[in-house]
């Protein structure tokens, strides 16, 4: 998905929210964002990009003014430590449901809103926790997507944010307990916002229930394009029976890779006025789009 006029203002709430992570001094965080301010994309000058290219850009420049890659490092362990607080309460309350696959795939979208791009800090787990009994899902995408889980015996799991991955840790679980497919969970390569690493992912004990890799991108990108991924991940993506997308920026990504089509489920939350017009959905609501 190309941008669109709202993810401007989505992205510069975004780059101040880690500029004032990053820099102490407000003087620097002004300059800073009259530097990103002169950037092509925030004038009109080019709508054919995507938001994880724009984020790309924006990434740079935080480290070129403060030396630092990984800015959000506290913030995002931060994030997994109090995921996997509740991660107990989350497993009993999705296997004592009438159907623990929806349960755990509910939760999982849910936990998209621990995202840099709706607030730097993120979303709390506890938070999703307690909306979890009345969370709604399009009843016919699931069972759509639910079909394509039950047939698939090779999965590639392309993973979004710190503390949501704990809660695609259950959404695994549950996969792997029902159908027994051979998963592999799919990281970024370098640090960019509070997308998880492959450092981040083992450390919540991802490991132990599918294969983790990089993606192999070098960039500091938000998102999958597979022109950039390494051979052995785009060797796994189409050879896969199944590939399942968390989140908006490997949505944005992803959806501009037309030989994905036909095996390729979506996952996210419709946090903005382009998803919920794509999807027909309303702000907050739970996305499966099977593409």
């Amino acid at each position: 998905m190309k941008i669109w006029p709202d993810c401007i203002p989505c992205i510069l709430k975004m780059t101040l929210g880690i500029a004032r992570i990053a820099m102490n001094d407000e003087d620097q965080v002004r300059r800073f964002m009259e530097e990103i301010l002169e950037l092509k994309y925030f004038n009109g000058e080019n709508w054919k990009v995507t938001s994880p290219e724009v984020i790309k850009d924006v990434w740079l420049k935080i480290i070129e003014v403060t030396g630092q890659v990984d800015p959000m490092k506290e913030i995002k362990n931060e994030q997994n430590k109090k995921a996997l607080a509740i991660y107990p309460r989350a497993k009993e309350l999705v296997l004592k449901s009438e159907d623990p696959f929806l349960g755990a795939v509910k939760l999982a979208i849910a936990a998209n809103s621990i995202d840099a791009m709706m607030d730097v800090r993120g979303g709390e787990p506890e938070e999703i926790i307690g909306k979890w009994y009345g969370l709604e899902i399009d009843s016919k995408k699931f069972n759509e997507f639910k079909e394509r889980v039950r047939k698939a015996r090779s999965v590639v799991y392309l993973g979004d944010n710190c503390g949501e991955i704990v809660f695609d840790r259950l959404l695994i679980e549950i996969l792997f307990e029902g159908h027994h497919p051979e998963i592999t969970y799919i990281t970024r390569t370098l640090p960019i916002m509070n997308d998880a690493t492959r450092q981040e992912v083992l450390s919540i004990g991802m490991g132990e229930m599918a294969q983790v890799l990089e993606n192999g991108i070098r960039e500091p990108l938000p998102g999958t394009f597979l022109k950039k991924i390494n051979s052995e991940l785009k060797t796994l993506i189409e050879k896969a029976d199944l590939v399942i997308s968390k989140g908006g920026g490997n949505y944005d990504s992803m959806t501009e890779e037309e030989n994905i089509k036909g095996k390729t489920s979506f996952l996210f939350l419709a946090k903005c006025y382009p998803y919920c017009h794509l999807h027909q959905a309303s702000l907050g609501d739970l996305v499966i789009h099977n593409f």
